[in-house]
């Protein structure tokens, strides 16, 4: 998984360009506000703050429509050209207005980073990998905010300091991004797929996976493109199979909750909860709730094949298919026949590949005996000669032999279906299926919710309140100015979120998204309060006073590096279906820099009106609300494939409620 962890890396410098923009800017309007003689005038520092805000959101109504119509690795760099002449443009500016559009322009650059780097990375991870890869971000976005703290603590030592440089600076980290994203940067085999280049995708996800027997993985994908055209004529029969397979037992499930908490919960909370439960008791290769879910624990099929390796057994061999094979997918054909052919000849019992793609083909029997060919017909543009693409298969299934015999035309409906699949242009009536809909709902909401909490906004103004508060005041003896001290304690408090992160990327496909959640907002709850009584209560000392509030300030901070600052990302890039992910993020990702534009606009008039202890008041209830909103209604995510959370959402909506 090497190759996987690489481009999971190296989209993220996006989040580290964002860290280090975060910060600078905040400390370059002190200055320029000097220099452009604006002291005396209107305040220009909410609109220098607000106006890259606007660019993103500007951005962002049609980042959906640039991921879909121009893929997800051109959108990544579109948005690293945006940064590069962004940062160029101010280091130079040598008005207002240029410096005003730059902003601008690096908004929008941020915008389109923001929604494009979780995309990419949920489509390009394995389900076992997927939350940990998600936190990756985050990781770089504090590794930005460093590198920033540094370069403006070296500047305050200097005699004047260069505002242009702090802002201007990074367009260098931007071509380092940009020279990544160009030379090395595989596509995302999901958009790939839904845009009819099977082999591409193939390609592609052979060098994520770091080898060349994809095929299960594929199929599975392909399928979830099929699925989401399908409802609309009576739904699939995979998906109405995994629907009646966790319905008869889901009500029993739920049921063990009071009447008061049925009406307020959801049901899907309390659905996936009793699938994980299960999984975590009998382990997911015999899941009850999804036979599906059998053939997906990648770590238990990946064992199963180093001991097949030894295994001798010709029924169970398979060539592995070359992304230098002159076919446009034989490899893929033979691999994906070979399957359904000796699916019911071979014992209940043998083992199958990493992917679990024969477990996941044999449980489905002709339906999937339909979506081979659907793939086969997809990889030859629809030219097959049955007699050479379906003999295997039509030798041990009867019904697919009937099917052909009785109803050629039939066949081609399906694989014109298919086709019709791979058309990626705007397909809004999708948002208006139920499942879509809620999940959209509910990515909004947690996305708005996580900038009203406030803590993104108490983190860029860390060096203003530190000293403010009078922090500084126990560093004193080190010897530098009081600001040069506050840059150097939020520089301190910046790496010690380092850590913590790391400890939610390790956890984050362990304990679960909803877990680290529910554990971690508590305590963000606890230390926002204890930040606003420290200004309330008189203390016996000053120095203890400072004390409390940083060791308060600093694990809220680290509370929100573990919780509240990644997952809401990483669950609004898996809530959602391929062909409506990239629209369904921009809307999230727009709830979440209108929340940003609100929190930001908000927080000075609080400062100057109910003060510090006011402001963290009225972000712990909004942290309250948090937490029961993330108890209520945020599902677990953990372990399962893309395409199979956004049909539980589907089925959950259109059957248990």
């Amino acid at each position: 998984m090497k190759p996987t962890v690489f481009s999971a890396l190296a989209v993220s410098i996006g989040y580290a360009l964002l860290g280090w923009d975060f910060t600078t800017v905040l400390e370059a309007s002190l200055h320029m506000k000097k220099e452009f003689d604006l002291d005396n005038g209107p305040s220009i520092e909410g609109i220098i703050l607000a106006v890259s805000v606007f660019g993103a959101i500007a951005i962002t109504i049609f980042s959906g429509s640039l991921l879909d119509w121009l893929g997800r690795r051109a959108a990544l760099i579109y948005s690293s050209l945006l940064l590069i002449s962004g940062g160029l443009l101010m280091a130079w500016s040598p008005n207002i207005y240029i410096l005003l559009l730059a902003r601008v322009i690096v908004g929008s650059g941020s915008g389109l980073v923001f929604t494009s780097v979780p995309i990419y990375i949920s489509e390009t991870s394995p389900p076992n990998m997927r939350g940990s890869l998600g936190t990756m971000p985050q990781f770089m976005f504090f590794v930005g905010i460093i590198f920033s703290y540094c370069l403006i603590f070296w500047m305050t030592l200097m005699p004047s300091s260069n505002w242009r440089i702090m802002i201007g600076a990074i367009f260098a980290p931007s071509l380092l991004y940009f020279a990544l994203l160009v030379f090395y940067l595989p596509e995302s085999p999901r958009w790939l797929v839904s845009d009819g280049k099977i082999s591409e995708a193939r390609i592609s996800l052979q060098w994520l996976r770091g080898k060349d027997d994809v095929s299960g993985e594929i199929a599975l994908i392909v399928d979830g493109m099929n699925i989401i055209m399908d409802t609309a004529n009576g739904g699939h029969a995979i998906g109405v199979a995994r629907s009646q397979s966790f319905l008869g037992t889901s009500t029993s499930q739920m049921s063990r909750h009071s009447t008061f908490y049925w009406h307020l919960s959801d049901p899907l909370v309390d659905l996936l909860g009793s699938i994980h439960e299960n999984m975590s008791e009998t382990g997911s290769a015999r899941n009850s709730f999804f036979p599906v879910l059998n053939s997906f624990n990648f770590v238990e099929q990946e064992q199963m094949n180093e001991h097949r390796e030894n295994d001798d057994n010709p029924q169970q061999s398979r060539d592995p298919y070359y992304a230098e094979d002159g076919n446009n997918g034989d490899g893929l054909q033979a691999s994906l026949l070979s399957q359904v052919a000796s699916a019911e000849a071979n014992d209940i019992h043998a083992s199958f590949t990493s992917e679990g793609s024969s477990s996941y083909l044999r449980r489905h029997g002709t339906s999937t005996s339909g979506l081979a060919q659907e793939l086969i017909s997809s990889l030859h543009d629809h030219d097959i000669e049955e007699e050479d693409t379906h003999g295997a298969v039509l030798s041990s299934q009867p019904a697919l032999r009937d099917m052909v015999n009785t109803g050629p035309h039939l066949f081609r409906q399906q694989m014109v279906r298919l086709s019709e699949t791979t058309d990626i242009k705007p397909k809004w009536r999708v948002l208006l299926q139920p499942g879509v809909r809620y999940a959209l709902c509910y990515g909004m909401l947690i996305q708005a919710l996580q900038q009203s909490a406030g803590i993104s906004v108490l983190l860029q103004y860390t060096p203003q309140i530190i000293e403010q508060v009078g922090v500084v005041s126990l560093f004193s003896d080190i010897g530098f100015g009081s600001h040069s001290t506050a840059i150097l304690i939020s520089t301190l408090n910046a790496f010690l979120m380092l850590p913590c992160i790391t400890a939610a990327m390790m956890l984050m496909d362990v304990c679960g998204r909803r877990a680290l959640l529910l554990v971690t907002i508590p305590i963000l709850i606890l230390s926002v309060g204890t930040i606003s009584l420290s200004n309330i209560v008189k203390m016996e000392s000053l120095a203890a006073h400072e004390i409390v509030f940083h060791l308060a300030s600093t694990i809220c901070f680290c509370s929100y590096a573990v919780g509240l600052g990644p997952i809401p990302n990483i669950l609004c890039s898996e809530l959602f279906p391929t062909r409506a992910r990239a629209t369904c993020a921009s809307f999230c990702s727009l709830a979440f820099w209108f929340g940003r534009l609100l929190s930001i606009y908000c927080f000075p008039v609080m400062l100057s009106t109910i003060r510090l202890s006011g402001a963290c008041g009225v972000y712990t209830f909004v942290c309250c609300m948090v937490l029961v909103f993330v108890y209520l209604r945020v599902p677990e995510t953990k372990g399962l494939p893309l395409e199979l959370i956004a049909e539980i959402f589907k089925f959950s909506r259109q059957e248990c409620i």
